[in-house]
């Protein structure tokens, strides 16, 4: 939940410099609840792009969404649909960092699992609109470090998660990966594509591993 805040904080500054209501805010995060599609919308909205624009390119960033979930799919089995629905929905990338700790050590306690994506939800909603009220008493957030807030939680989460040498090999090779192609001029797309590399390099080097044992 303390990691929310600040990146909370940082969405609530940009959305109201960018002239959006304390209202449309706080209900992109409602109905979104997506930090980095929501910096991009707001980003987006910011700069004139068309709502098929917006929708699309944060269509293609949510989209590892689906790999998230897949990856988390086999530990759930014993869940029922509606429940796998509703732990999917309010799943992020932070808390899949978490989850996938957790489940991987056997623990898949359904009321705790859906306690801390609730828990997470609700920090994120309610701290950015308090980004948005204290947007017009800061008027250079960058000094605070808060545009630095996102990409600082998701550098801890994947440290935390390499805890072997196929995670490990799975975090460099999506990161070279996506960092590569990103400079070549792939934009949102590098991500997508890094993170397939990474899964496939994780899986191979898994698989090594396993038969030499």
């Amino acid at each position: 939940m303390l990691g929310y805040v600040p990146i909370a904080l940082a969405y609530g500054l940009l959305a109201q410099q960018a002239g959006l209501s304390v209202w449309f805010a706080a209900l992109m995060s409602v109905f979104v609840y997506a930090g980095a599609s929501q910096f991009i919308a707001v980003s987006m909205l910011m700069n004139g792009y068309a709502p098929a624009a917006v929708i699309g390119t944060t269509f293609t960033v949510n989209f590892r969404h689906v790999l998230m979930s897949a990856s988390l799919s086999p530990s759930s089995v014993k869940w029922s649909a509606p429940m796998r629905i509703f732990f999917g929905s309010l799943l992020t990338d932070e808390s899949f960092a978490l989850h996938s700790v957790h489940f991987a050590g056997g623990d898949t306690d359904y009321a705790a699992a859906v306690t801390m994506n609730a828990a997470s939800y609700l920090t994120w909603c309610a701290f950015g609109v308090v980004g948005h009220r204290l947007g017009a008493l800061i008027e250079n957030p960058e000094v605070w470090g808060l545009d630095f807030a996102l990409p600082a939680m998701f550098i801890g989460l994947l440290m935390l998660s390499c805890r072997n040498v196929s995670a490990a090999a799975a975090a460099l090779t999506g990161g070279v990966v996506s960092v590569a192609l990103y400079l070549v001029g792939f934009g949102w797309w590098a991500a997508f594509i890094g993170a397939i590399a990474g899964a496939t390099a994780g899986t191979l080097v898994k698989g090594g591993v396993t038969d030499e044992r």
